[in-house]
């Protein structure tokens, strides 16, 4: 029998016993580490990675009498740099922290019910610190539930000073946030592993300081405002290329608002506010998972 013909042969017997495997087992008999099987949700949950994203801003201000008294609305780019790992600490298996930054930069489109100024395109810089602690629990052989505490940061330069004369300003919102989420995740194959996250938490010290362009008795003047509760969703893939390189796509929501503030010294106030985002980010990244035994043995 002929060499090509053997070949076949085998090739056909390998597939009708793979048609019967579950999808456990393919994830076991074909590895992305040749030598054993190891979880590709962990090569997933360790690497440092970069991307850029799409910023969509959807922000409004609210008074008694006026649902949507100003606002601001449109796309912005950015980029993204995060870092995660997944491992044992000690006696305790599949420890997972994550931290990333978001960097957004453009232009937006501003309007307003009233006042010297009804439309306008204004600047925005939205730089954004998440940190996430929790702990995987395999619940089968692909998919794993990690509880996890997440705090973070967000501020949002609001640039108007392009305005000629007095009316010219810029506000600078900033507030941390901490909540409990939730992220599942399951490895579809040996190198695709899908992810949804979910996050239910409270704003922390929001604030805002305005400064305007011919100056003020109070300048920057500064409004504490309300906090309020926070909700973060998301939705990811990431595809291993290699061991080491990945290819990674998501897409994020972001929900909160901003009480109304006190009077200020100047007798103004901040208004009731609401944000609502979505974030598109694709990019890359770089796995350093080791296996606790190939670790011990390096």
């Amino acid at each position: 029998m002929g060499s090509k013909l053997k070949c076949a042969l085998c090739c056909a017997v390998l597939m009708v016993i793979g048609g019967n495997a579950s999808a456990a087992d393919i994830l076991v008999k074909t590895p992305l580490y040749a030598s054993a099987w190891i979880n590709p949700i962990l090569i997933a949950n360790t690497q440092v990675g970069l991307g850029i994203v799409g910023h969509r801003v959807d922000y409004y201000e609210t008074t008694p009498t006026i649902p949507r008294f100003s606002s601001e609305r449109g796309w912005l780019p950015g980029l993204q740099l995060g870092l995660s790992a997944m491992g044992p600490m000690g006696d305790v298996t599949n420890i997972y922290v994550m931290g990333a930054f978001t960097w957004i930069q453009g232009r937006t489109e501003y309007g307003a019910s009233g006042g010297p100024v009804t439309a306008d395109r204004s600047g925005a810089d939205i730089r954004t610190l998440d940190i996430r602690l929790g702990k995987g629990f395999d619940v089968a052989a692909n998919w794993m539930i990690t509880p996890y505490l997440g705090v973070g940061y967000r501020s949002w330069n609001r640039d108007l000073s392009n305005r000629s004369g007095p009316f010219g300003y810029s506000e600078l919102y900033e507030h941390g946030y901490v909540g409990g989420g939730l992220l599942v995740q399951w490895a579809a194959t040996d190198r695709i592993v899908l992810s949804a996250s979910g996050l239910v938490g409270t704003t922390l010290a929001p604030k805002m300081a305005t400064s305007f362009n011919g100056g003020a008795p109070i300048d920057p003047l500064t409004y504490d405002l309300g906090s309020s509760a926070v909700y973060m969703a998301g939705l990811s893939a990431d595809y291993a290329i290699t061991r080491e390189w990945h290819a990674n796509a998501g897409v994020d929501f972001l929900s909160f608002r901003y009480g109304a503030s006190a009077v200020a010294l100047d007798g103004s106030l901040e208004p009731d506010s609401r944000t609502s985002n979505w974030t598109l980010k694709a990019g890359f990244g770089y796995s350093f998972y080791k296996s606790p035994a190939i670790a011990a043995n390096n």
